[in-house]
């Protein structure tokens, strides 16, 4: 399984602070309570992810203002790249980097790749604009439908360019984009596609003095993009009876074949999208975590050596109780400011070994953060189940969705909608915790 972490807060935390334990623990893992009331076959599932080595390359975005202070034509925060094939451990030139660089909005990948080739171009985050965008997982089959996204992702470039909608990439020419070989790149060009579509959708409405539920560079919007392109996903996988669409039956407790999407997107350096899914009947997507607290004691200012936890947590053991979301944002509400400020962390493992700081993603659990710091968790398979119309009408996916389809003729037909095919998942894994609060 590949690691990953994301930053987002309104200050600034040193690449190395945040960077430097989880390099340190590159052949090492730190799932606490990650076992915690499973049973056998899916511990079994995680346990075996938890014994990959990550040896092929190491990613980290980081956003910074430095470009449009030079340039007037860009404004805003921008995504800096660095990655890798080499060691990450003994690369001087990102520990130097990683010293002398601060952002309040980081990401970091340390892949473990799914097949060959092993090139810096398969390296995470990829970006597109003003946008980041990681994963950890797999698109099950993805060898045998990787064509049919192709042209899925072909048919939005068409009409992207025919009508001249403004792209996350240059000349919107997606599918010419794609350098690597990777499920996650090939995703990534979908979601951005689909983004870039929901953006002109929501820009057109002006033309038809047509009033929207939300904006173009809203978290709605990621979020819309998000459900389309597993959407796609899903409609390419039920054409091949594969994914969460793989025939049965099955003996009790082995299907195991949906998709494992723990993504993250970033925007424009303060908002953010992550995910942690698997549309399998059974089984658990790879370890996702989630802090509030913990970039206070990363910040060297505040806390020059960072004490040891209290041997009581048992922080060693994946078996060992520790929080879920809902319990950490419970506690979180009764706790004074930080000396951080406001700040969110999420990361395939915890970055600090105070278990208090952390708690564990639900099963198709999704946090979002926009940029006035306002915290969402929703239950991202509620859009993919039995009553989805009525979500989708609550959130206003609806009427965005009958914008973009709005008749044109130099549009060809699109087909984007309300999902068709709907994996038949467990009670358990539709029914994560949701909650929307002001980080403080």
């Amino acid at each position: 399984m590949c690691r990953w972490i994301v930053y987002v807060g309104e200050q600034g935390l040193m690449l190395e602070d945040l960077l430097i334990d989880l390099i340190i623990r590159v052949n090492n893992r730190f799932l606490p309570g990650l076992y915690y009331g499973l049973e056998a076959g899916d511990k079994a599932e995680l346990a075996i992810q938890a014994t990959w080595i990550n040896i092929h390359g190491f990613g980290v975005g980081w956003y910074t203002d430095t470009l449009a202070k030079f340039d007037d034509s860009v404004t805003g925060m921008q995504p800096a790249q660095y990655r890798t094939i080499a060691p990450i451990s003994t690369d001087l030139a990102f520990a130097q980097l990683c010293r002398h660089t601060a952002s309040k909005c980081t990401l970091a990948h340390i892949r473990d790749a799914s097949f060959p080739p092993v090139v810096e171009v398969n390296n995470h985050p990829f970006i597109f604009g003003k946008y980041a965008f990681m994963h950890n997982g797999s698109v099950n089959n993805f060898g045998l439908i990787r064509f049919d996204v192709m042209q899925r992702i072909f048919q939005l470039q068409d009409t992207v360019q025919t009508l001249a909608i403004a792209s996350s990439v240059p000349n919107a020419n997606y599918v010419f984009n794609i350098l690597g070989n990777t499920d996650t790149e090939h995703l990534a060009t979908l979601y951005f596609a689909h983004l870039d579509i929901i953006k002109a959708g929501l820009s057109s409405a002006a033309r038809y003095r047509t009033a929207m539920p939300f904006g173009v560079d809203s978290t709605e919007a990621l979020l819309l993009a998000l459900i389309n392109t597993i959407t796609d996903i899903h409609t390419i996988q039920y054409k091949y009876g594969v994914g969460p669409f793989t025939p049965g039956p099955f003996p009790p407790g082995e299907n195991f074949a949906g998709n494992k999407l723990n993504l993250c997107i970033t925007d424009g350096g303060k908002q953010m999208l992550v995910c942690r899914w698997r549309d399998a009947e059974n089984g658990f997507p790879p370890s996702l975590y989630l802090s509030l607290t913990a970039g206070e004691k990363l910040n060297r200012k505040y806390f020059p050596v960072v004490p040891d936890p209290d041997n009581s947590e048992n922080i060693g053991n994946p078996d060992v109780k520790i929080d879920s979301v809902r319990e950490l944002i419970e506690r979180y509400e009764d706790l004074p400011p930080t000396q951080q400020g406001r700040h969110v962390i999420v990361g395939s493992e915890p970055c600090t070994e105070f278990v208090s700081d952390w708690g564990l993603f639900d099963q198709n659990q999704c946090v979002i953060v926009d940029d006035d710091q306002k915290l969402q968790i929703l239950n991202l398979a509620k859009f993919f189940r039995k009553g989805r119309q009525h979500e989708f009408e609550r959130y206003g996916f609806s009427e965005v969705i009958k914008q973009i389809n709005r008749s044109d003729e130099k549009a060809p037909v699109l087909g984007i909608g309300i999902p068709d095919h709907i994996p038949d998942l467990p009670a358990y894994k539709t029914d994560a915790f949701e909650v929307e609060l002001n980080l403080k």
